[in-house]
């Protein structure tokens, strides 16, 4: 059986290298992406017949439904949902003076917008024979690693919050789903040179942070529910 998987925020960083790897591996990827012309742009420098753009803005219901129902054009199922999609608005604004708006802003996308995505796309992914949700996080959403110390030093109120409220729909939803799938679990790549920290200086490429997610992808192995970094099962 064919493999189709989704990719939300697949027109730059870890999500388009992901994009491409899995393309690569033949699995037939939806490019997911808010602004049109920058996925259209990211489609044709893959240059792969088996990657299509697909208009997604995951704050917006709306826009979800659309986006299942021009999958569901295509396919009866989906093997792959890659929760990519993310903001980071709080870098350089202490927890004190930032603004509500802000706050929701981040909850928005990184929590009520993989809320969603979850919900949306359930249905095709228990058609497949071993449908996987992938959501991606950070080591800051770690509530013990960021209180030890081991996730670094970002006290960023919006990120980090938003990315452990959706660690626990990985927790959630991995219970609910239980044996009869589909399997949920999270991935953080580690600290990451992207667009979402200024390309901040000192991390991994992008191809780097997404090899590490495309290997819990193909892995055979079992981690539903789970939160997993590059070496293995991670502590909430």
């Amino acid at each position: 059986m064919k493999k189709y998987a989704f990719v939300t925020g697949g027109n730059k960083g870890i999500g388009f290298e992901v994009v491409r790897e899995l393309a690569e591996r033949d699995v037939h990827v939806f490019l997911g992406a808010r602004n049109e012309e920058l996925g259209m742009q990211a489609v044709e420098v893959i240059g792969r017949d088996n990657v299509r753009f697909i208009q997604v803005d995951v704050t917006s219901s709306e826009s979800i439904q659309h986006s299942l129902e021009q999958i569901s054009k295509v396919t009866d199922h989906l093997d792959i949902l890659l929760n990519n999609a993310g903001i980071a608005p709080d870098f350089d604004v202490a927890p004190l003076k930032m603004e509500l708006g802000m706050l929701k802003k981040a909850f928005d996308v990184n929590f009520f917008g993989t809320f969603q995505m979850i919900q949306a796309f359930y249905p095709l992914l228990q058609k497949s024979e071993r449908g996987k949700i992938i959501n991606v996080t950070t080591d800051m959403a770690s509530q013990t690693r960021f209180a030890n110390g081991e996730a670094g030093h970002l006290n960023l109120l919006a990120y980090n919050s938003s990315k452990t409220a959706a660690n626990s729909l990985t927790l959630t939803f991995g219970r609910e789903f239980g044996e009869d799938g589909p399997e949920i679990f999270s991935v953080t790549p580690g600290f990451t040179s992207t667009d979402l920290n200024g390309n901040a200086p000192g991390g991994k490429t992008p191809a780097e942070g997404a090899k590490i997610i495309v290997n819990y992808i193909e892995s055979e192995e079992s981690y539903n529910g789970k939160l997993l970094d590059t070496n293995g099962i991670m502590p909430w």
